[in-house]
């Protein structure tokens, strides 16, 4: 049968008006999961692919300043993850920078049985090498996903007949699916109309809200670019997503561990003890070499200097002073500056009529500190200034770049000093390959007031820091 020209233009006019209709058909509950499935249908493809995404945070209480935790000289993080879902493989690079220009740089991976992580500058762990646990390609799979919008659409998919039924409600702008797990997790997710992209995701899993902004593509790939993290209603974070490419694999060359690394001998488990290290100055190895507080005793009293970062940890470390002590009464507990895992044990003390220790600014912080909001009028203070002596011992309180202002603790017949974070030497006494400028000012200090040292007790993982050690730490890495 012959069709005239005009016939034909009618029906392939026909069936392009035909076709539209079906793919631009009304969103209904009905068809919203399989209208998700074509969207995100490369999802299914994608096994191997690499990362880069900067993290910045807004925790006040790991800030510089409380009040100013949006101020650039705060946390920052530069990742990169790549994967490889076929293998089960990963390789990571993390580069954190603190206040002060601290800079803790990592990298980890997992390689067929290997799961190796070791720290780049040395500066946390030295030349010790850390072996991770057997979901370590688990954890930096959901960590990778969590920041690409199209893998939270694709754990949607892939769990929706899991646990309770979908709740979908729609608008003229926008799809709202809530599903709930059989963990009893709930994720609300919000897409735009027409393009089903993912906008806003809600979750009960750790009370989190974040909204997907500046989608862009790449390698036929959409994402977001741009992720306001909320917690408990506040920004807490800002993720940008800097680079996203699919990968045909992981390079072997980035799961080479440098020769100068070696594995712990055996993983001992440190117990909590009181040990003397002075005249009437004791420390405690608090948490298996993770934190070390000191103790002076003064005829019936105790003066302790750094608090855990929470009550039960400051109620253990108690309970061990009253049994070495029994006769003895805990009078004041130092705090060094206003960070959360400087103060969060306080309350512990606070219970107990116990005086907290601290400068003016710290006290401040700690008055403001949410936590202690229910508690706070508990409290007693005694506000150190710069080189007040309190019992024979000396406070030394400087402004410095990582919190506004943080102190240090002199005891000047033993030599010895305590800091909370002037100094992150690593356990094994190594010279790491970055300093700084807080430890930079702290160390040119301590050389200007000409203090006579013997030991340094770091806060944080090494407590027997020796003076050689230090001037060499600060030769390697200045000019």
């Amino acid at each position: 049968m012959r069709v005239n020209n005009r016939v034909r233009v009618n029906i392939l006019t026909l069936l392009i008006l035909t076709s539209l209709s079906l793919s631009g058909q009304k969103i209904t509950s009905k068809n919203i999961i399989n209208k998700l499935k074509k969207k995100y249908k490369f999802t299914t493809n994608l096994k191997k692919f690499a990362v880069t995404y900067k993290y910045t945070g807004f925790n006040p209480y790991q800030s510089h300043d409380y009040k100013h935790p949006e101020d650039k000289i705060n946390r920052f993080g530069i990742y990169t993850i790549e994967v490889d879902k076929d293998k089960k493989e990963y390789f990571t690079h993390d580069k954190n920078q603190f206040p002060g220009n601290f800079v803790f740089e990592f990298k980890h991976f997992k390689h067929k049985e290997k799961a190796i992580s070791y720290d780049v500058n040395g500066v946390i762990r030295g030349k010790t090498l850390r072996e991770l646990k057997n979901n370590a390609y688990e954890k930096q799979s959901v960590r990778a996903g969590n920041v690409l919008s199209f893998e939270q659409v694709s754990i949607l998919l892939s769990n929706h007949n899991i646990g309770k039924p979908l709740r979908i409600a729609i608008s003229d702008k926008t799809v709202v699916i809530t599903h709930t797990n059989h963990k009893e997790i709930t994720n609300k997710y919000t897409f735009e109309i027409p393009s089903l992209r993912l906008k806003i995701l809600e979750s009960t899993e750790d009370n989190s809200i974040v909204k997907y902004k500046d989608y862009t593509s790449k390698d036929t790939i959409e994402y977001a670019e741009k992720l306001d993290v909320y917690k408990k209603n506040k920004l807490s974070a800002l993720i940008v997503v800097k680079n996203l490419k699919v990968i045909t694999g992981i390079a072997t060359s980035k799961f080479m561990i440098p020769k100068e690394y070696v594995l712990p001998k055996k993983n001992v488990v440190s117990e909590s003890k009181i040990t003397k290290i002075a005249n009437n100055l004791y420390i405690i190895n608090a948490f298996n070499n993770s934190r070390f507080i000191l103790l002076k005793v003064i005829e019936n009293n105790i003066m302790v200097f750094g608090a855990p970062r929470s009550d039960k940890s400051s109620e253990k470390i108690m309970t061990l002073i009253e049994k070495k002590f029994p006769m003895k009464t805990i009078q004041s507990v130092f705090v060094s500056h206003p960070h959360s895992d400087h103060i969060g044990g306080l309350n512990a003390y606070a219970k107990k009529g116990i005086t907290v220790l601290a400068d003016d600014y710290t006290i401040d912080a700690i008055k403001n500190f949410p936590a202690f909001s229910k508690s706070i009028n508990t409290f007693k203070f005694k506000t150190l200034t710069n080189k007040i002596n309190i019992n024979g011992v000396r406070f030394y309180v400087l402004k410095n770049k990582h919190s506004f202002k943080q102190s240090f603790v002199y005891f000047k017949g033993a030599q010895i000093i305590y800091e909370g974070d002037f100094l992150e030497i690593p356990a094994d006494n190594s010279i790491a390959t970055h300093l700084s400028n807080v430890e930079k000012q702290f160390i040119e200090f301590v050389r200007k007031e000409k203090l006579k040292i013997k030991r340094i007790v770091q806060h944080h993982r090494n407590p027997n820091v020796s003076l050689t050690t230090m001037n060499a730490y600060y030769k390697a890495n200045t000019k």
